[in-house]
């Protein structure tokens, strides 16, 4: 089984580890165009020259954010599926996404990286591939082929796979963002047991009815 580590900001460099973290943290809590590199050097305790001797631009550093972020969230999702593969229902599958040793492998550093790209596809194109390549192509592909393997065993009915997938992954994203909510100590509209219920009778319901 593959390890459940927490990726960790790794370059060589403690002052390029703590610019990519206090960028990550600035650019998501206040949007990419309102903070300046300035206010990053600022925050990291660092003079300005030292975040242009990593990064050439702004947009370089956005880029290297969802660097970081794109080798995290794979990880995760390398987990996600092993297990998956041992599933032998439908419920399994959802709690293993909603397992507690799953959330606790996404640090607070991802959880903001995911939002961020969320937030910013429209805008940067690091950002849009990162969101397309890893939410909407990956993790959906993934999501579907273990679906497609519940259908093969007999488990549960035939069906769009897919837009199970796709439903799967609103769910993700919308947990992620109730995370935020928990790291940043306010209070978080609805709870992940909440989106796990309501996923979980959506799912069923449209399987017994032939929906999706």
């Amino acid at each position: 089984m593959l390890a459940r580590q927490i990726p960790v900001l790794d370059y060589d460099s403690a002052t390029r580890n703590k610019i990519l973290e206090v960028a990550t943290i600035s650019f998501s809590h206040k949007g990419f165009a309102a903070v300046s590199m300035r206010d990053i050097a600022n925050a990291a305790g660092v003079n300005i020259a030292s975040i242009y001797y990593h990064y050439e631009s702004k947009e370089a550093l956005l880029d290297d954010v969802f660097s970081f972020f794109t080798r995290g969230y794979k990880h995760y999702f390398e987990w996600l599926s092993e297990m998956n593969s041992k599933a032998e229902s439908l419920e399994d599958v959802m709690d293993n996404m909603f397992n507690s040793e799953f959330i606790e492998m996404q640090d607070p550093i991802g959880c903001m990286g995911m939002s961020l790209a969320m937030k910013e596809q429209h805008r940067h194109e690091s950002a849009r591939k990162c969101v397309f390549n890893l939410f909407y192509k990956q993790s959906i592909d993934s999501m579907k082929a273990d679906f497609d393997r519940l259908i093969d065993k007999g488990i549960i009915p035939p069906a769009d796979t897919k837009t199970i997938a796709m439903l799967f992954m609103f769910c993700v994203i919308v947990s992620n963002d109730i995370r935020l909510h928990e790291y940043m100590g306010t209070q978080p509209p609805l709870a992940c047991s909440e989106i796990y219920n309501g996923l979980k009778c959506q799912i069923a319901s449209a399987l017994t009815m032939g929906n999706i």
